[in-house]
């Protein structure tokens, strides 16, 4: 099992990451936009290889993705509502994602299988996702999913916070962090 760092944005992804194993060496570059019909997020090899992508299909609330590795579609994601909210299911992949999304901490199974998790971490240069994946193989689907998750609980977040500023009167401070603590 192979840890990778993905630093967390404090605006939605916009421009480029790069994503480092447990000793900080640059392992991945994740480049890319969403928000719209048709972004991609994208990921590469630090030699500049594509590895995978992550496209929108749909916008709304309950946004849908599909995933390509190699070009080919492998599976897709939609988000769900109700109080399966914390239950996604990985259509291709045969992937079952659970997790707290108050925590945002995740768990991705293949049957009973744990193909990789998800949580966030503190370190002093700022506060990062901490990706513990079983099969190397998984890395790039499982960097672009850990992605969207993020994207989803971040949305969630805002959304929860203007709710707050409004009940209280508060001015927000656009480079303020908001990201949570363990």
């Amino acid at each position: 099992m192979r840890t990778l760092y993905i630093h967390q944005h404090l605006n939605d992804l916009r421009g480029a990451t790069v994503v480092k194993d447990e000793n900080g060496a640059a392992t991945y570059l994740l480049v890319g936009k969403w928000g719209l019909q048709r972004d991609v997020l994208s990921l590469y090899a630090i030699d500049g290889a594509l590895l995978a992508e992550i496209r929108q299909l749909t916008l709304g609330i309950l946004p849908k993705f599909s995933i390509y590795q190699d070009r080919q579609q492998i599976g897709t994601v939609g988000k769900s509502l109700g109080f399966l909210r914390e239950v996604i299911y990985i259509r291709g992949l045969n992937w079952i994602v659970v997790g707290n999304t108050l925590k945002d901490s995740y768990r991705v199974y293949h049957g009973t299988q744990l193909v990789f998790s998800l949580k966030p971490v503190k370190f002093t240069s700022g506060y990062y996702h901490e990706l513990s994946i079983v099969d190397q193989e998984l890395e790039p689907v499982a960097i672009l999913i850990a992605s969207v998750l993020d994207h989803w609980a971040r949305k969630g977040d805002r959304r929860v916070k203007k709710v707050r500023q409004r009940q209280h009167g508060l001015m927000t401070n656009p480079t303020q962090n908001f990201s949570r603590k363990d």
